[in-house]
């Protein structure tokens, strides 16, 4: 045997000589206590919080997964803010683009072209 198991061993059985020499109704009331504590505890495996003396809360049976359902919509959250974060990137990715396109010096071909109007209007349909 370890040595924790005998020392909880040793105390066990000091205490139980201990009890021996106490009065009836002593015993009594350490019993009844001894009942309520383990009642308590049964509670608490049961999911219910116990506050001091007898005031219980019980957990909500319609909630059991509340951690889960905050972590799904903190993700959903993410997800979204990212989704829009990335979209103005892109934007400002194309602004970059069509400004130097407009910037640059285009031969007069190019204005002529019907393929320049098409995409042109294609576009600013976008």
């Amino acid at each position: 045997m370890n040595d924790e198991l005998k020392l909880g061993l040793h105390i066990r059985q000091v205490l139980d000589q201990g009890c021996l020499q106490l009065d009836s109704q002593l015993v009594a009331r350490l019993r009844e206590a001894r009942t309520a504590a383990l009642a308590r505890q049964q509670l608490a495996a049961e999911g219910r919080l116990s506050l001091a003396g007898s005031l219980q809360i019980g957990m909500e049976k319609a909630l059991p997964h509340l951690r889960t359902v905050a972590a799904l919509g903190a993700l959903m959250m993410g997800m979204v803010g990212s989704y829009y974060w990335n979209s103005f990137e892109d934007a400002e990715a194309n602004e970059e683009i069509d400004s130097a396109l407009l910037a640059a010096d285009l031969p007069v071909d190019a204005y002529t072209d019907q393929g320049f109007h098409a995409w042109l209007n294609h576009s600013s349909q976008d």
